[in-house]
């Protein structure tokens, strides 16, 4: 008796992992896609393959990990890990991640009362490395008591950069894929793959889940995807406190990783009231709340522990503390969006017909989605704020991680509320500015044009141009 009730009950498992994961539907299978559809996710597949596996042959010439963003969303686990401290001097001497320049600078660094080195950056991109850390750590380890190799346990050698580009490719993949569950939430399953695939790949996502996955923003994507996607379970579920619990976790997630990210809060805030207005049972929306916050508060609670040993504070603005200001009052929104200075709708112009269908598809269904509106006004509000609102060394405007989900499900509403005849036009465009965005990514990786300048069109043209010639 006791053994068939634990076969029933993983059955029962089993069926709600598959509910999860699929919709049930079979049309929903690969082959009830049109093979126009079919063709362009394949092309989109090899072009992330072709493009993660490139990087990692760099590896022996040198770091995948290079950057000062990169090292410094490393360091948190790094020196944890090999020192057993949050003191990054010694992690910072020994590592092969930034180019001479900078760490010749690094006696210079400031310290904070703590005399340690800051870091400004959160803890979120290291805290999902672990797993791959220590399967790295691992096979080192193994290696050295076989004799295959002298490799170091030093965090930096090929074998750890392998696994952690690797196990975050791969967490960009599944980001993908819940983006997609998310998006057919609102359109039929043909338009929300094509608006997935389609806007990721004519998106600075393109670079940053293939190409550069030790800056912050595939891990920001993942997490804020995660948060809607559970979010969504809860309109169906609204006492199931797993679903919140989780939602909170993917926003604690994203804002411990870029902290900007806590503006997409007013998201599940936005959620409970769509239940009480519904429900009108306030109980139920304590309730909601605390299950949120429970999963939310262990995330900020980690990243406040951290802060507390290296700047020795609970709570700070550790961007302020190295002078970056925000100026509030004198935004330039038309930079940050139509600047050939990694301007969002300049450097990738798919971007305004997402933006353009969120708009459309909101004010026809509502929710969540105005919420998504709403939000991404925020961040550009933000991010125009900003002292560096163009971000530096970036392939576009890489600080809208965020809303480039409720962008996908825009254009996935363009493709389905469009005529057949608009829908090819628009399909011919996105794949043409997916070309566009391709080319312009491998002249960015060549250095080929400027990484923090402005960059024209004319500019991309007459690099290719030079180097075809």
């Amino acid at each position: 008796m006791r053994r068939g009730a634990g076969d029933e009950r993983r059955r029962v498992c089993m069926n709600r992992l598959k509910r999860l994961l699929t919709s049930g539907d079979p049309a929903e299978s690969w082959r009830g896609l049109s093979a126009r559809t079919r063709w362009f996710v394949l092309a989109c597949v090899v072009i992330a393959i072709g493009l993660f596996v490139s990087q990692l042959v760099e590896i022996p010439k040198r770091s995948a990990m290079r950057g000062s963003d990169n090292t410094f969303n490393y360091l948190w686990l790094r020196s944890l890990m090999v020192g057993g401290d949050l003191d990054f001097r010694d992690d910072l001497d020994a590592c092969n991640t930034l180019v001479p320049e900078l760490k010749t600078t690094i006696p210079q660094l400031p310290l904070t009362k703590t005399g340690v080195v800051t870091n400004k950056y959160g803890v979120g991109w290291s805290l999902v490395s672990v797993p791959f850390y220590l399967a790295a750590d691992g096979i080192v380890g193994t290696g050295r008591a076989l004799g295959v190799w002298n490799l170091e346990r030093d965090g930096y050698n090929w074998v750890y950069q392998v696994c952690l580009q690797t196990g975050h490719f791969l967490l960009a993949g599944f980001a993908l894929f819940l983006a997609y569950r998310v998006t057919r939430r609102w359109c039929a399953r043909e338009p929300a793959v094509l608006g997935v695939a389609m806007l990721w790949a004519a998106s600075p996502m393109l670079y940053y889940q293939t190409s550069n996955l030790s800056m912050s923003h595939g891990v920001t994507f993942f997490a804020l995807v995660l948060c809607l996607y559970a979010l969504q379970r809860t309109e169906a579920a609204p006492e199931r406190w797993l679903w919140w619990m989780l939602a909170g976790a993917g926003l604690g997630l994203a804002t411990i990783t870029r902290y900007q990210t806590a503006v997409f809060g007013l998201v599940p805030v936005w959620a409970i009231l769509m239940q009480v207005r519904t429900t009108k049972n306030l109980p139920a929306m304590s309730r909601q709340g605390l299950a949120f916050a429970a999963g939310a508060v262990p995330f900020v609670a980690l990243q406040m522990v951290a802060w507390k040993i290296v700047y020795g504070s609970w709570l700070l603005y550790s961007y302020g503390a190295e002078a970056e200001p925000f100026y509030w009052t004198k935004p330039v929104f038309a930079e940050v969006l139509f600047s050939a200075k990694h301007g969002l709708f300049y450097w990738h112009p798919l971007l305004l017909a997402g933006c353009a269908g969120l708009i459309a598809v909101a004010w026809k269904r509502g929710g969540l989605l105005w919420a998504g509106v709403v939000v991404t006004a925020i961040s550009v509000y933000v991010n125009a704020a900003w002292w560096c609102w163009w971000f530096g060394s970036s392939f576009g405007s890489r600080a809208f991680e965020g809303a480039f989900l409720f962008f996908m499900v825009g254009l996935a509403w363009c493709f389905e509320r469009l005529s057949e005849r608009a829908t090819r036009w628009l399909f011919a465009a996105g794949a043409s500015l997916v070309v566009w965005n391709l080319l312009w990514l491998l002249l960015y990786r060549m250095a080929l044009v400027s990484r923090n300048d402005a960059v024209t069109y004319g500019d991309v043209v007459r690099a290719w141009w030079k180097l075809i010639t």
